[in-house]
Order: C-alpha cells, then structure tokens, then sequence
C-alpha cells in the first residue's frame, strides 16, 4: 500500500511541476508580447497568411432599409417581425384587415397589388417523332461516351454520312 501512495504522489508532483512550468511559460509570452508592441517591435508570425499585410478593403456604407411602419392606417409605430410586421398595438387586428390596409396603401402610393399572376404556362408535348429522335440522340451519346477516340471518329463519320441511327448501331457493335 505505501508502494501506491508513493505512485500517486510522485505523479501530482510531476503534474504540479508540468501546470506551473506552462503558467510560467505562458505568463513569459505575454509579458514578452507587451514589451515588444510597446517598443514597436514586430510581432514572430505563428503560420498561416499575415493578418497586418493585408491592406483593408473599402466597402461602401449599405444602404440602410426605411423602418417599416404599422400597416394600420393613422398608427406611425414601427412594425414588428414577431407580430406578423404590425406594432404590438395591433397584433391581434385579424390578417385579412391588415391585407387591405397594405392593398389600400399601395392603391394610394400608386402601384396598385397585382391581381394573381397568371400561372405558368407549360411547354407543349413532345410529337412522337420528336420523342424518338431525342431518345435516339441520347442513346447515341451515351454510345459514343465508352468508346476510345479512334472509334468515336469512325462512328461520328458514319452520323454524318448514313445517320444517328446507323452510328448508334455501329457503336453497340463496337463496344461489345
């Protein structure tokens, strides 16, 4: 038993010893950085880009948004996001009544709210001849894709001459 305790007191011994030695070192640092900035004296660069050598970037000022006002009319608070952009005077006026307070707004201000847009219009379908030809096209470059370069030329020769359909068949055959 005493062997143990003799264990463990030599290492909270060595741990003390290691906890000042770095306390000490780090105090040493921070002394030596104040004296060397208050002389002037450059600071050693640890690694990585300098942070002194860059010279400051010039950014103009952003433009700073009006504050949004309540949306009722006569009510000159500021609006709050957690209330739906109205004061908190006005959080519970029903949103159908705030709705046509900012439509009767922007009818007075003259850019009247734009009734609902129209929906998007879609592309017509394709013809089934336009169909096979764009399957055969992506079959063809799919073919051409796991050829080698010589191949390729010859397949892309026979497209132009014979056609797709043709080049497709010639690079099935070559591919296997």
């Amino acid at each position: 038993m005493p062997n143990v305790q003799l264990n463990i007191t030599a290492l909270a011994e060595n741990f003390v010893r290691q906890l000042v030695a770095a306390t000490e070192a780090a105090a040493a640092q921070r002394i030596q950085a104040t004296l060397a900035s208050a002389f002037g004296v450059p600071q050693k660069r640890g690694p990585g880009r300098p942070k002194q050598a860059l010279a400051p970037v010039a950014r103009a000022p952003k433009a700073r948004r009006p504050k949004q006002l309540c949306p009722v009319p006569g009510c000159k608070n500021p609006a709050a996001p957690v209330f739906g952009m109205v004061c908190a005077k006005h959080k519970d006026v029903p949103k159908a009544k705030i709705k046509k307070f900012r439509d009767a707004r922007k009818a007075k201000a003259g850019t009247a709210p734009a009734a609902k847009a129209a929906p998007a219009r879609k592309a017509p379908k394709a013809s089934p001849k336009l169909a096979r030809a764009r399957k055969l096209q992506g079959q063809y470059l799919g073919a051409l894709k796991s050829l080698t370069e010589a191949d390729k030329a010859k397949v892309k020769a026979v497209a132009k001459d014979k056609g797709v359909a043709d080049a497709l068949k010639l690079a099935k055959s070559l591919k296997k």
